[in-house]
């Protein structure tokens, strides 16, 4: 079999994958697929037929971090968010016959208060590729529900860390006196 004839062999042979997963809670809770739930209906019909499928190459679309500010009893904290997106072009090989592959290109963004944006934006545009390449059928389609209003300003933007633009923002929090003489020489 060819590529395509593995491909669409495979498509008929994976089954649903449920959304297994609850995130969040309340009002803002919802119900995802599992990438662990994605590989093990993949990886076993991948290995019967014979495809390879890897993330072949990744390219950062966006990384930004975002700070929100609260207060509370008169004192204010500021809260850092990094977000990153990713363009991840996912390949699928023929293993009997290596030069023949199927690239998609998919994206994934990841959220995180510490380090695990990244993680999570590769993790997210894996997942994806798998479940548009083979057509994975995950329940409820997420276009039925209208999503909520960005409010504006509930966000402030900074430049991508190390750039020209981060070190200068970082430098006027020097001469305004806002970052403590210890933290200069991280800078």
């Amino acid at each position: 079999m060819n590529i395509f004839e593995k491909m669409l062999k495979a498509t008929d042979e994976i089954n649903r994958v449920g959304k297994n997963i609850k995130v969040g809670v309340g009002n803002i809770g919802y119900k995802a697929v599992g990438e662990a739930d994605v590989l093990a209906a993949v990886k076993p019909v991948e290995v019967a037929i014979g495809i390879y499928s890897y993330p072949v190459s990744r390219k950062i679309i966006e990384s930004n971090v975002y700070t929100t500010s609260k207060t509370y009893n008169n004192e204010t904290k500021e809260s850092n968010t990094f977000f990153i997106r990713l363009e991840t072009v996912y390949r699928f090989v023929n293993v009997e016959a290596p030069e023949e592959y199927i690239d998609v290109t998919t994206y994934g963004d990841g959220v995180d208060t510490q380090d695990k944006s990244p993680g999570k934006a590769m993790t997210y545009s894996d997942k994806y590729a798998l479940l548009k390449a083979y057509k994975i059928e995950t329940g409820e389609d997420p276009d039925q529900h209208l999503s909520e209003p960005m409010k504006k300003n509930e966000y402030t933007k900074k430049p991508p860390i190390g750039t020209p633009d981060a070190a200068q923002a970082e430098i006027e929090k020097i001469k305004a006196g806002l970052i403590n003489k210890v933290q200069i020489a991280s800078i």
